[in-house]
């Protein structure tokens, strides 16, 4: 921590400090100068969250044990060094430091912090400057707090609000969305876009023979073939409804796009003995092409693929 007379000649902006701290400064009149800085030198160091003050240079002069147990430096490696180089993308400490300089302090700014071996820790950043005791800003006190967790729930509820709760694979509302934003992409990048189709053939027996548990299960289980099947890279697949299926693949040929409807075919065929089948439609994007125009070109290649008796794959 700093050393005592550096402090003693320094105010910091409260908003930013940590309650505890705040109760320190409000007590401060029944505790020895030296016993009040030892004190907020633990507190500091007892935080789980990064603190770091800044010079007005914006190089690291202090900071606590939050970075060492945080982001794996070690003093020698941090100190003097630029407040940047702690960030995932130095450019979001210049948007910070343009927020501080607006309005004079910076409260929860979501942001990405670097670790020592270059992996990426979302924060919530709150900072302040710091001032002498003429009012002169001599440098800056930052807390950044992990939302690591935080991130990921909510990334976790993104994907639950567009997913189909039976078969994991994204929803007909989520498809409605994706599809024109993959044909912008698939026009600017001048990939191929393929779009498969599929119908299961004998479901509604199956589901009207076994009930509802029964289909299902039968529904679930090709939503696993699914996203097996798939590249995860360049794919996606949505239960368009019912016992219909839909998927987008970029930049795979002709060949690939076959190779990949095939294979779902012949597992669904597999994993039912032939009771339940599917009919797959394929198709590819054409330049000037409407997402209803692609979608009703896979529909009419798996009802050609139905009406020659199903369990098999056709192409437009």
């Amino acid at each position: 921590m700093p050393h005592t007379n550096n402090l003693q000649s320094t105010i910091i902006n409260r908003n930013v400090l940590p309650d505890s701290a705040k109760d320190m400064v409000r007590t401060s009149t029944i505790v020895r100068p030296s016993e009040r800085f030892r004190y907020l030198e633990n507190i500091l160091n007892f935080s789980p969250d990064i603190i770091i003050c800044g010079d007005s240079n914006g190089r690291i002069v202090e900071f606590n044990k939050g970075v060492e147990k945080l982001l794996g430096f070690s003093r020698n490696e941090v100190l003097g060094k630029p407040i940047a180089d702690l960030y995932f993308n130095p450019r979001d400490r210049d948007k910070l430091l343009n927020i501080l300089q607006r309005i004079g302090q910076v409260v929860d700014y979501e942001t990405r912090l670097k670790t020592k071996t270059g992996g990426m820790i979302h924060v919530s950043t709150s900072v302040a400057y710091i001032y002498d005791e003429k009012g002169r800003v001599v440098g800056t006190i930052g807390i950044a707090k992990d939302i690591r967790r935080r991130k990921e729930l909510e990334k976790k509820l993104k994907r639950l609000a567009i997913t189909d709760g039976l078969t994991n694979l994204y929803d007909r509302g989520y498809f409605n969305i994706a599809l024109p934003r993959t044909i912008d992409r698939t026009r600017q990048s001048k990939e191929l876009l393929g779009c498969i189709m599929i119908d299961l053939d004998g479901f509604k027996e199956y589901n009207d023979k076994e009930g509802h548990l029964g289909g299902d299960s039968v529904l679930r289980k090709v939503g696993e073939i699914i996203i097996k099947t798939i590249p995860h890279k360049n794919g996606s697949a949505y239960r368009y409804g019912g016992d219909e299926f839909i998927i987008l693949i970029s930049g795979r040929k002709q060949n690939a796009l076959l190779s990949i409807a095939e294979k779902i075919r012949s597992e669904v065929e597999k994993n039912f003995n032939g009771k339940i089948t599917a009919s797959v439609g394929v198709t590819f994007w054409q330049k000037n092409q409407t997402p209803h125009q692609l979608v009703k070109n896979a529909d009419n290649s798996m009802y050609r693929a139905k009406s020659y008796g199903g369990n098999r794959v056709c192409i437009s």
